[in-house]
């Protein structure tokens, strides 16, 4: 069996009992039945690590309706019989009650707020059924009925779609924060942190970093680097988990992040005539965070803006973002003065080491095409992985005008 497969190991607790009882609760029907249910793997090999995800048809009656209903769902639980450290570290985090906490208390309120105003945006697939029992589950609408189907393979070049996923990004934080700052939520309970757990810290800011280091020192070009990136991992790990502690005193800017922000984490519909993205949904809300909101602005950077936008429009793109954001306040019906632009712009440079993790660690493997990978490059572990991943021509050409600016700003010690 390949790594992180988990196409068959269905378990056998997603049965007709966890269905009935999923039906029942979302029809408020405690005689609603499953007639038949079909289920199979929704990811490919290799495409999630934190979760095992079904996709599953179940054709139901309740007193609602005369006739069979028929309903699509996407089921989420954590993956079983998997020999890999990896997965059973995950088994020890709180990622899956922190997304149901997030569905629970949070996004219906969010999606509420933001649908009250007028905005058409639909953040995010509805809840269907959760549990703790027998084991953690997540049962939400599969939007691939409604036309989100269009999963997006690799960093775009349009930078219209940027800007449409960046201000939705905006409308979405700033409904936390309103909703914070009204207690009418509490975001601040929310605090997951990939960079918190154990066993891939050690990865990242281990093996990851000894290997892209081994690689540099054979890169031409890069001699300059070398040490500063050597200077700046002894103490990265702190510095980047301190960017997830949220801001504290009067007006801090803080809102809930989506956390893990990219594009393999967002279905997006076409407009099939043109040919154009017509509207998208996000999901997977495992770590979803309560800090700044240069979290996802770092996470969007590197995932949904081309090379050449990133570093030539970064100022216009953070502008997009805020312009948005107060407005969205404004509709919302916030009072007080809300944070400037130049507060944004602080709480990026504040949050440079970030954009230097994204850059180095997270942008290479949006851009790797995993298709070229065998179940023997899985099976031979992380450092042949890692290296085929950072050794690739597009990513050297990038990451050393990165490392450039990160220089200039002041991000990487002299």
């Amino acid at each position: 069996m390949d790594i992180l497969d988990f196409s068959k190991q269905l378990p056998s607790w997603l049965d007709k009992d966890l269905f009935d009882k999923a039906i029942q609760t979302y029809e408020f029907d405690p005689q609603a039945k499953v007639n038949s249910f079909d289920i199979k793997a929704a990811t490919q090999a290799g495409e999630n690590f934190s979760s095992a995800v079904f996709r599953a048809t179940i054709k139901f009656t309740s007193k609602y309706s005369k006739n069979e209903k028929e309903m699509s769902v996407i089921i989420k639980t954590q993956p079983v019989d998997v020999d890999s450290p990896e997965i059973e570290s995950m088994k020890d985090t709180t990622m899956f009650e922190n997304e149901i906490g997030v569905y629970l208390n949070v996004l219906n309120n969010i999606q509420e707020l933001i649908s009250s105003v007028g905005y058409k945006d639909v953040m995010c697939p509805r809840l269907i059924y959760q549990t703790m029992k027998p084991k953690p589950v997540i049962i939400i609408e599969d939007v691939t009925i409604s036309g989100f189907d269009t999963p997006i393979k690799s960093i775009h070049e349009d930078f219209e779609l940027s800007k449409m996923i960046v201000k939705r990004l905006a409308k979405f934080h700033a409904a936390s924060f309103y909703l914070h700052d009204e207690q009418k939520i509490d975001a601040s309970r929310f605090d997951a942190c990939i960079f918190k757990v154990e066993l891939f810290a050690n990865m990242i800011y281990g093996y990851s970093y000894d290997i892209l280091l081994k690689l540099m020192s054979n890169w031409e070009g890069f001699e300059e680097f070398i040490e500063p990136i050597k200077k700046m991992r002894a103490n990265l790990h702190a510095k980047v988990c301190k960017i997830f502690t949220p801001n504290e005193g009067n007006g801090a800017f803080n809102v809930l992040n989506h956390g893990d922000f990219h594009f393999k984490n967002i279905l997006y519909k076409m407009d099939k005539k043109f040919g154009k993205v017509e509207d998208f949904v996000m999901y997977d809300f495992q770590i979803c965070t309560y800090a700044t909101p240069a979290i996802d602005l770092c996470y969007f950077l590197y995932n949904f803006v081309s090379d050449k936008d990133r570093i030539t429009r970064f100022n216009e793109i953070l502008a997009i973002y805020h312009k948005q954001f107060v407005e969205a306040l404004q509709r919302f019906g916030y009072l007080k003065q809300p944070p400037s632009l130049l507060d944004l712009q602080i709480e990026m440079l504040k949050s440079g080491h970030l954009q230097v993790q994204c850059a180095m660690l997270l942008y290479p493997f949006m851009i790797v095409d995993m298709s070229t990978f065998t179940s023997e490059d899985f099976a031979a572990g992380l450092n042949l992985f890692n290296e085929k991943t950072f050794d690739n021509e597009r990513f050297k050409r990038v990451v050393k005008e990165e490392l450039k600016v990160f220089m200039h700003k002041g991000f990487l010690p002299n």
